[in-house]
């Protein structure tokens, strides 16, 4: 069935038999059955089928088939008499007109699909099909949510509740929980909201739901963010995103990015990241079909574009977001598409179209949340409370009535109980005996089944830790290290046996380049990056006698670039790179979107590198005409003696831990490298491991981490 719910971020989740539960492969296999079949019950059947699970733009060539076809079954039918193919042949009707009501809804004719589901709904009630009577409930009542008509949407989900509630159809159940929260949530009564999201999650846990546990732990993180505590939210945010990830369900996963990504602009400020996450979901958006989340993605990218005052950028996303917003004909969009409009006309100082916008914003937000909206939520929830009261006293008298009859039959039972109770006793012996026949030869199969896995586990294990002597070999000796840094540590610490951080050596008469790499990626897609950044800073420092550490990121650069073809692949791999050179005491530095962190007298100062990571897909998206634009800075100093230079990759000041699962971050890095700084370096290294040790508490670590400390003698 095609069921129409909605996240607070306003986008479609598809929980039961969603239209993509076939392959082609049963598609094409149902369509080449339909064009040989000559009975029209087949036909029919097939018909409504292929229109619960086509692609979108194809479902009315089987849907309208199927609804003539079922008028003509229905009139033949009508002279046989049969009531129960008579109400079967109406249940496909009712079937077919529902996922007309359906395509209509995708593409923004919300009178159709209302005319269509109304059609339905009315056929179900007609053949007391409840479970159908829900479904149509809830399709109206969300297609009533979009259009702003809150008390009419109310009133069909909680129909819709109570029908589901009284037939113990759990997954619907959890569906119609979702639709009242959101409603709650978008009235301003979180309390509510979050009361039954969290029914809703119990319901899901219980039937192991998990594309239902996915939305339901993405909803509550979303309450917990516009509650401003952040970390749960995040926390929320990640189990939902994990089980989204795990179902490859793109809308989820494109939801739950888009959340993330506004906490990363709201909280941390963290343009280029949100930017990232932005706009991952917007592509996952559109690849999935989902308008409403594909809107909301694009206003959030225009808003950090206007944030870092890209203005032209902005404004033709808020176009694209209005036209978008517009086309579903939801209020809650064309509000947020029209507010950046707003902010971007107003930037620019086109004030007769910031005037328009702010108008339309006004009129959409007063269609939203009225007084008259606020009474209707609480109103009818008091009234489904005291409905549901009704029926458990009717239902408790009923069973009063029941037991009473029970026991005046119970007596004339009893002797039929025993006959029947030894024949069952006979016939489940003998299916004892088949089963326990059939389950031994199932425990050979699934016994040869986990050798065979155990073996491909072991093999799979073992190569990955050859590969880890491999990468181990490569790094420098501690021997290498210590000739040439004399006093030193490196803290590293790999998140999976083989890592995506790296550091590396060279020593050219009385020059020492030092280089600390986080490749993008950790485990065996992070190792095989830093086995190019590897290779390439060989070819670059030992070979072609390169020793700046500017030239030696630009070239770097361009060797990643050329590794992985990202001229002309759409390929997003790369690196974050310290370079340091130590030269008859001086030092320079080059950093790829990595600092440096110089420790004196207990007083620590940042040198910044470039923002720009290592590859094409982290450069100066498309801001400069061609690559020799853009090359990277260096920045030289002459460290005093006792001076202790530290480079890191980010793993270390991203790690979750502490009493409330927060980020360690940058902030409580530095403190902690500048209280160290004075200290010998094999000191250093173990305040620095035990204090992050003790912060991750329980906690999983997320990233390689990687620090290594140089002090100046």
């Amino acid at each position: 069935m095609k069921i129409l719910t909605l996240s607070f971020v306003y986008f479609l989740i598809i929980i039961f038999g969603s239209i993509n539960a076939f392959s082609q492969n049963n598609i094409d296999s149902l369509t080449n059955l339909l064009q040989k079949t000559t009975q029209d019950s087949v036909k029919l059947n097939l018909l409504v089928i292929l229109s619960e699970n086509c692609d979108e733009q194809d479902i009315l060539s089987y849907a309208k088939p199927a609804v003539k076809l079922a008028e003509k079954l229905l009139h033949q039918s009508a002279a046989l008499n049969d009531p129960k193919i008579f109400t079967y042949i109406l249940n496909k009707k009712a079937l077919a007109l529902n996922n007309i009501g359906y395509y209509y809804w995708q593409k923004g004719v919300s009178e159709n699909a209302v005319h269509f589901f109304k059609m339905g709904l009315e056929i179900r009630e007609r053949t007391n099909d409840k479970l159908g009577i829900a479904e149509s409930l809830n399709n109206l009542g969300e297609l009533c949510r979009l259009q702003g008509d809150i008390s009419l949407a109310l009133e069909y989900f909680n129909k819709s509740l109570k029908m589901r509630d009284e037939i113990n159809d759990v997954p619907g159940y959890i569906v119609s929980l979702n639709n009242i929260s959101l409603i709650y949530l978008q009235q301003g009564i979180p309390e509510q909201a979050l009361k039954y999201y969290s029914m809703g999650l119990e319901s899901a846990e219980k039937i192991n739901d998990e594309m239902g546990k996915a939305f339901l732990l993405n909803n509550i993180g979303q309450i917990h963010h516009f509650a401003n505590d952040t970390i749960k939210a995040m926390l929320y945010y990640n189990r939902s995103l994990s089980l989204f990830r795990q179902l490859q369900h793109k809308q989820g996963i494109a939801t739950v990015l888009n959340n993330m990504g506004s906490i990363y602009f709201n909280v941390e400020h963290n343009l280029d990241k949100a930017l990232r996450y932005f706009e991952e979901s917007a592509s996952l958006s559109q690849e999935s079909g989902d308008r409403i989340n594909y809107t909301s993605a694009l206003v959030n990218i225009g808003t950090v574009l206007l944030n870092k005052n890209e203005n032209y950028l902005a404004l033709e996303c808020g176009h694209k977001a209005m036209n978008s917003a517009r086309a579903t004909g939801s209020p809650d969009n064309i509000k947020r598409a029209s507010q950046l409009l707003y902010s971007v006309y107003k930037s620019t100082g086109d004030y007769k179209n910031a005037l328009v916008m702010h108008e339309l914003n006004l009129k959409m937000r007063d269609s939203l949340v009225n007084e008259k909206n606020q009474r209707s939520t609480i109103q009818q929830q008091l009234k489904y409370d005291y409905d549901k009261q009704q029926v458990l006293k009717d239902a408790d008298h009923q069973k009063e009535l029941a037991i009473a009859e029970e026991e005046r039959k119970r007596q004339q039972v009893i002797s039929w109980s025993i006959g029947i109770g030894l024949l069952m006793a006979i016939l489940f012996t003998v299916f004892i005996f088949n089963r326990l026949r059939i389950t031994r030869k199932q425990k050979q199969v699934i016994e040869l089944q986990k050798i065979v896995v155990d073996q491909k586990n072991k093999h799979i294990t073992d190569s990955i830790n050859y590969a880890k002597k491999i990468q181990d070999a490569i790094l420098p000796s501690t021997e290498e290290l210590k000739v040439a840094l004399n006093e030193h540590f490196v803290f590293f610490r790999p998140l999976e046996i083989v890592s995506g951080d790296f550091y590396w050596l060279s020593t050219q008469g009385d020059k020492t380049i030092v280089v600390v790499a986080d490749c993008t990626g950790h485990g065996v897609p992070g190792a095989f990056m830093s086995m190019i950044g590897n290779t390439l800073l060989n070819e670059i420092v030992n070979e072609k006698k390169i020793f700046q550490p500017g030239e030696i990121l630009d070239r770097l650069n361009d060797g990643v670039i050329q590794a992985l073809h990202q001229d002309s692949r759409a390929q997003d791999d790369g690196m974050d790179v310290s370079v340091c050179l130590f030269n008859k005491g001086s030092v320079t530095f080059a950093g790829a979107n990595h600092s440096l962190y110089v420790v004196c007298n207990n007083m620590l100062e940042e040198i910044k590198g470039d923002i720009h990571s290592i590859g094409s897909a982290f450069g100066p998206k498309g801001a400069f005409k061609n690559k020799n634009e853009f090359t990277f800075s260096e920045k030289t100093f002459s460290p005093a003696k006792g001076t202790t230079i530290f480079l890191t990759s980010d793993g270390f000041a991203d790690q979750r831990g502490g009493e409330n699962g927060r980020n360690y971050s940058t902030q409580r890095m530095k403190l902690l490298m500048a209280n160290v700084g004075l200290l010998k370096s094999t000191i250093q290294k173990e305040k620095i491991e035990t204090d992050f040790t003790e912060w991750k508490r329980e906690y999983a670590q997320l990233d390689d981490v990687l620090v290594i400390g140089i002090k100046i003698s």
